[in-house]
């Protein structure tokens, strides 16, 4: 049996353990108050969604910038897409509503925010100031689903700067978007007015932009 002695001294550890972890979370919350600061700072002229900070010894903190896509009205959403709504949502029996594509997921977030243009990808494509040879090797590598993804192939085969890299990526990410709206706009059967139904699309719809510290 243990004697009141040892079970005081380990009331006091283990008081003193959660003194310590309470210390560390609030540590913990500080830090990434001020990389959330930094990182938003940093990202807010730029293209991209994440930065690396690293402390030359291996360990990293990354901040990411996210959108969270939420249907605010399936039930609306189901009548403007028509026949074609459960090949790009899932319907659930709760029901809970879950979009199972992810170009539609970033089609409707891109709409919703206004992150588009009505280009064509191939129009993007033809525009950049490249040789031929170069164009018709990015058409099968620009993909416009990951950024990071295109800025690399735009300056490994295109030979462009970070900076006009970054532009152009976004830029047919923004043309993809619209193509897509353009190829399910076409196969929901509606024939109306393309401003319009992408207002009608929004409103069933809301953007939460998140944000996320990640530690290696």
């Amino acid at each position: 049996m243990l004697n009141s002695a040892e079970y005081s001294e380990k009331v006091r550890e283990l008081a003193d353990t959660n003194a310590d972890l309470a210390k560390l979370k609030a540590k913990k919350s500080e830090l990434e108050a001020w990389f959330a600061v930094i990182g938003n700072e940093a990202l807010k002229d730029s293209k991209n969604k994440s930065i690396s900070y690293n402390d030359g010894s291996g360990s990293s903190v990354i901040y990411t910038q996210a959108q969270k896509l939420t249907l605010e009205s399936p039930g609306y959403l189901k009548k403007l897409l028509g026949d074609v709504f459960p090949d790009f949502i899932e319907e659930k029996n709760e029901p809970i509503y879950k979009v199972k594509s992810a170009a539609v997921e970033r089609m409707l977030i891109g709409l919703y925010t206004g992150d588009y243009t009505k280009a064509k990808p191939s129009e993007v494509i033809a525009q950049l100031p490249c040789s031929a040879e170069q164009k018709a090797l990015l058409t099968k590598k620009l993909k416009g689903a990951n950024f990071e993804t295109d800025v690399k192939n735009l300056k490994e085969i295109g030979g462009f700067s970070e900076s006009d890299a970054s532009d152009y990526a976004y830029l047919f990410a923004e043309a993809v978007v619209y193509d897509t709206f353009l190829k399910l706009m076409k196969l929901s059967g509606n024939n109306g007015n393309a401003d319009e139904y992408i207002k009608e699309i929004s409103v069933a719809v809301s953007v939460e932009d998140t944000t996320k510290i990640t530690v290696k």
